[in-house]
């Protein structure tokens, strides 16, 4: 009798066991989930609903795909995306935005790109979102936690010309995003090459590097788009007019002719012909960053966060060998960079609304952009709390021996949006951009090409009704 109660214990023992023993893995990611399942929300009320996410080709996106398993495990959701080149991606984008097909339920998009589609009402304010407690638990969620500069470019009033920072809020910032200059120390200590802080020197120090390291002096956007515009070119206009020009007068007539225009214009396109790649009318910005990894340029002016590919010594020929500075600044001795901040939107068309802000407020929680940081480099944080992680800071603070967080800092005092709110930014953008390339294929004057350009954008801006 004992020996079959003993057995009888033995197999009640065994089966509890099996009942509630789980695969390693399965118990490790229950464990990782235990953080999203504090907050005071039902991850499963959208169980069995699909969403496909729209997403440009960047850094960001790498990080993300990693860790979207975690969220289809978490919620039930089925998640798809698609990814495309940021030419593309827009395009596509747009397309399905205007036509109200819905086939992107999350979109990835950004303050100036909103400004396109918030007049026609394409794209959902989230506010309703973040104060509903049955979809965010804000104690959990911690929104005061991003920098208070980056929630605010993602807020408009629509008032054409200005209303940045206010109004509703139409997408939640995954990464920060202004424009430094990075240049190869190593050359610059190996040739006694002073680090530049004007445009003349930016100039002189790309001739130098081209004519002693026979590689291009400097490397830069060059396709005939608005992504072109944004990040170098304009924050060096901002500067060179000691950040007082802006791309329209009081009654948004359009002023690329302006004459500090048309100087700094001039001064910047032949100092890519001159010293840049052959192949600049090509070069999207990927491309750009990727030259300067693999150490086939001097120097580039762009993204801040670029630094993580440069200094990737598995990626990049040049880690340990880039120095970072402000962008060359104008007459009054300060650079006036552009902002910009990637975030995640909601689509109006799409039927699973609340699916998706669940996966924005997955995505954007500070436990995933921490680990989309740490694991899988999605610089620079949006969130003050993981850049202020020590694992983090470890890692940003070794860039170009201080230098990188310094100056990324210091940048930041003066940096903000570049551009002058109207939706439509990306035609007039394009039209700028095609005129940059009249100039340097010298088929036209700066003067002439950039008050070609100003005539075609008021004409843009008439027909769609944005002026008299």
């Amino acid at each position: 009798m004992k020996l079959r109660r003993r057995w009888l214990t033995a197999l009640v023992l065994t089966v509890a066991a099996l009942l509630t023993w789980q695969p390693p893995a399965v118990a490790q990611d229950d464990a990782a989930l235990d953080y999203y399942r504090q907050a005071k929300i039902n991850w499963r009320q959208a169980e069995g609903q699909s969403l496909t996410i729209g997403l440009n080709k960047h850094p960001f996106t790498e990080s993300l795909l990693p860790l979207i398993p975690e969220f289809r495990k978490l919620t039930g959701i089925n998640v798809e995306y698609l990814i495309l080149p940021e030419a593309e991606y827009f395009t596509k984008l747009v397309a399905d935005l205007s036509q109200q097909r819905g086939e992107f339920s999350v979109i990835m998009t950004g303050p100036m790109r909103n400004w396109q589609y918030v007049p026609p009402d394409w794209i959902l304010p989230l506010d309703d979102f973040l104060n509903n407690a049955k979809l965010t638990d804000k104690a959990w969620y911690k929104q005061d936690d991003f920098y208070p500069a980056l929630l605010s470019a993602n807020r408009w009033d629509g008032t054409i010309g200005g209303g940045v920072g206010k109004g509703p809020l139409y997408s939640i910032p995954v990464l920060e995003e202004s424009y430094i200059l990075a240049y190869r120390k190593d050359l610059f200590d190996q040739y006694n090459i002073k680090v530049p802080t004007n445009l003349a020197e930016l100039a002189a120090a790309a001739r130098e590097i081209k004519a002693k390291a026979g590689i291009p002096g400097i490397v830069a956007r060059g396709t005939p788009s608005v992504a072109s515009m944004g990040t170098g070119f304009i924050s060096g206009l901002k500067s060179y007019t000691d950040g007082q020009w802006s791309e329209f007068d009081d009654k948004l007539n359009a002023r690329f002719h302006d004459p500090r225009s048309v100087q700094y214009t001039d001064a910047w396109i032949n100092m890519i012909r001159e010293s840049g790649p052959p192949n600049w009318a090509n070069i999207q910005w990927y491309d750009a960053m990727e030259m300067f990894t693999a150490g086939q340029a001097g120097m580039i002016i762009d993204a801040d966060f670029f630094a993580a590919s440069y200094e990737d010594p598995k990626k990049s020929k040049v880690a340990g060998k880039v120095g970072y500075a402000l962008a060359p600044a104008g007459p009054g001795g300060k650079t006036y960079a552009g902002l910009w901040t990637w975030a995640l939107g909601i689509n109006k068309a799409t039927k699973n609304k609340d699916a998706a802000w669940l996966f924005i407020e997955w995505a954007t929680a500070p436990r995933t952009l921490l680990n989309a940081t740490l694991n899988y480099r999605n610089y620079n944080p949006s969130r003050a709390s993981v850049t202020d992680d020590a694992k983090v800071k470890e890692t940003m603070g070794a860039w170009g021996d201080g230098s990188y967080l310094r100056t990324v800092q210091k940048n930041l005092e003066t940096a903000k949006v570049a551009w002058t709110p109207q939706p439509e930014r990306a035609r007039m953008g394009d039209i700028w951009a095609r005129a940059l390339h009249e100039i340097y294929f010298q088929r036209m004057s700066a003067a002439d090409a950039l008050k070609k350009a100003s005539a075609e954008v008021d004409k843009v801006l008439k027909e769609a009704d944005i002026k008299q």
